[in-house]
């Protein structure tokens, strides 16, 4: 697989497939082999990595850490620590998808939530992604900065000062390539409180590649304007089936849905261009067709001056020669012709005596 060294030089919108914890099925066979499925799935999709999650209850919730009201509205009622430590990714697994996720060409990803997960992760990826939660954890920005790996951090439920200190965090400890990802911290989050608009400042403010991290539901709205706004990175999270047991399948796109956001990435960034305004190569047909000059509206004889009404005017070319743009017309009006000039033809340099 082709290494990763930094988003500057990132020819494509780089799209990661989160699957979360979405790989846990109860036993651990079912669980590789849900896992291998999200890989598949995500290859499938033309995703450039996939990512999972690595933690350990105790390492992130404090124990009375209690209920989750937005998991109750979802039926989900037990206490957060419960639910992570069933959704806990053995560190032998990780390796295990890191490896099969090599065999299928596809990037591995998996966040850490601590120093301990963080080592565990560490030799099987390439890029470091950190949660927005944990945006203010100084010994895991430290440790992605200080493994010379491109980091991506996700900025949900953080402002400017937030950003700021974990910006200068990451680069205090000797980190160099960050991609900063609008994030909006609810899950669902609805589309109304995306601000993609924050995309731009964040590479304008921070001199960082600008990503997305969607948790809106639908799969194109949301990652496509952020493509638009000059996101580099999209990150989605994507399940098999939005009706199976966890906290993430419910807000997930199907795995088709991100086969189909992926290649609208793909057309949308197509749409974008340079940023350079000039006449494209599929528009020199039309340019020089369409586009109006100054032409010849009957046969012009030698010596016979050139006047707009009389024997020139302003019109498109068609398939003749297109003359000079019109507001050149005031240097050459009522000068005399140089030579004969054939109906039609464009006006050029040349063609009268000063």
């Amino acid at each position: 697989m082709k290494t990763f060294d930094n988003f500057k030089d990132l020819k494509e919108v780089f799209v990661i497939a989160e699957a979360g914890s979405n790989w846990r099925m109860g036993t651990p066979a079912r669980d590789v082999q849900m896992g291998k499925t999200l890989i598949d799935a995500a290859v499938e999709a033309g995703a450039n990595a996939i990512k999972f999650q690595t933690y350990r209850s105790e390492n992130v919730y404090v124990k009375t850490a209690g209920q989750s009201d937005y998991l109750k509205e979802n039926g989900i009622q037990s206490d957060i620590t419960d639910i992570l430590r069933d959704l806990e990714m053995p560190y032998e697994l990780v390796g295990t998808l890191a490896k099969y996720a090599e065999q299928k060409n596809i990037m591995f990803m998996s966040t850490p939530f601590s120093p301990a997960d963080f080592a565990a992760v560490d030799p099987f990826v390439q890029v470091h992604k950190i949660a927005s939660y944990e945006i203010s954890y100084s010994h895991l920005i430290r440790l992605a900065a200080r493994s010379g790996k491109p980091v991506v951090l996700s900025t949900g439920a953080s402002n400017e000062a937030d950003i700021d200190w974990a910006v200068k965090a990451f680069k205090e400890a000797g980190g160099k390539e960050l991609c900063l990802m609008q994030c909006t911290a609810k899950y669902p989050a609805p589309l109304d409180a995306m601000n993609l608009k924050v995309i731009p400042w964040l590479k304008d403010r921070f001199k960082v590649t600008p990503g997305f991290s969607d948790h809106s539901r639908h799969h194109l709205y949301a990652p496509l304007a952020a493509v638009a706004l000059g996101a580099r990175v999209i990150e989605k999270h994507f399940t098999l089936n939005n009706r199976l047991p966890g906290p993430d399948h419910p807000f997930a796109i199907t795995a088709e849905e991100l086969k189909e956001m992926v290649a609208a990435i793909r057309a949308v960034e197509k749409t974008l261009g340079t940023g350079i305004k000039d006449v494209l190569p599929a528009e020199q047909e039309l340019a020089s067709y369409a586009r109006r000059g100054v032409q010849a509206i009957r046969p012009i004889t030698k010596g016979e001056a050139l006047r707009e009404g009389e024997n020139i005017a302003i019109l498109r070319p068609g398939k003749q020669k297109l003359g000079l743009h019109p507001q050149f017309l005031p240097e050459f009006e009522g000068k005399v012709a140089s030579h004969d000039i054939q109906v039609g033809v464009g006006i050029q340099r040349g063609d009268w005596i000063d």
